[in-house]
């Protein structure tokens, strides 16, 4: 017996503040913007081309993603400097 599974629709992108202590991240094509620090009840979101998906499961494990993906630019800039030098 198979289920229906119910379709989420894809919402335009809402008109949001930027996030505090996150950043909106290019992700491919797609842009990522993190959820607000201060409001516990809005998840982050995953746009494209003016339409966005909100992320109720993920959002936490991207947001850790991208701070690790954003630990490796500072150190791999690091490096690529000191051999300039």
């Amino acid at each position: 017996m198979t289920e229906a599974i119910e379709e989420k629709t894809i919402n335009p992108l809402p008109k949001r503040t930027h996030p505090e202590g996150g950043r909106v991240t290019r992700l491919g094509s797609f842009t990522y913007i993190p959820k607000l620090a201060h409001d516990e009840t809005a998840n982050g979101i995953l746009a494209k081309g003016g339409l966005s998906i909100t992320l109720d499961v993920t959002d936490e494990d991207l947001q850790d993603f991208v701070h690790a993906l954003s630990v490796l630019e500072g150190g791999l800039s690091r490096r690529w400097m000191e051999l300039e030098v």
